[in-house]
């Protein structure tokens, strides 16, 4: 019997395939630089964005300690002035937070892998404050609504209290089914074939 042909080899020669092999290289070189500029502007552009929520955040804070002080030494102390403050200083805490999560999220480092019980604490903080800043401003309406008795005017903050308690159980819902997923075992599918 005979053995059957070899295949032909094409015919470039040696120093055509480096050329082509350098070639791809230099491509592959060139895209990899062109990712790292692409993923150094976005991570510029998240520095641009965290700096400016920063900024709007020590304004608020400065802001409110104005409002306070104003308020403690013109003899105005009231509690909408108080409550006034104090939400402008909360809602800075709120924005304080977002700007250290999009710096921890897209400038520090990858953090996809994180744990799901990372997550859940970070969106509990969050939400916790917005709760909170919601349950203030309910607050100041209701009482100045009371002390001006324009019991009308009670309806914008009974319904901002409103969301403040729909918020505050759709967070206990989150919490609750987040533990639950944790907790149960990854189960196998069930529509594979079984192996018998």
């Amino acid at each position: 019997m005979q053995a059957p042909p070899c295949p032909r080899r094409s015919p470039i020669s040696r120093a055509g395939r480096q050329g082509h092999e350098h070639a791809l290289a230099i491509g592959v070189a060139e895209a990899a630089m062109m990712e790292r500029g692409f993923e150094w502007l976005s991570r510029l552009l998240f520095i641009m964005i965290a700096l400016a929520l920063y900024t709007l955040a020590i304004a608020m804070v400065l802001a409110g300690s104005w409002q306070l002080i104003r308020g403690g030494f013109g003899g105005q102390v009231g509690i909408y002035n108080l409550m006034s403050g104090v939400g402008l200083l909360i809602v800075s805490l709120a924005i304080a937070d977002v700007a250290k999560f999009v710096v921890e999220e897209n400038v520090v480092g990858e953090r996809e892998l994180r744990s799901p019980g990372e997550a859940r604490r970070s969106m509990t903080k969050f939400m916790t404050i917005i709760i909170i800043a919601l349950s203030l401003e309910a607050v100041v309406g209701i009482f100045e609504a009371g002390r001006e008795k324009n019991f009308p005017e009670l309806i914008y903050p009974a319904a901002v209290m409103a969301v403040a308690v729909l918020a505050l159980v759709g967070l206990g819902a989150f919490q609750f089914l987040s533990r639950r997923s944790q907790a149960e075992p990854i189960a196998e599918d069930t529509d594979a074939p079984s192996k018998s």
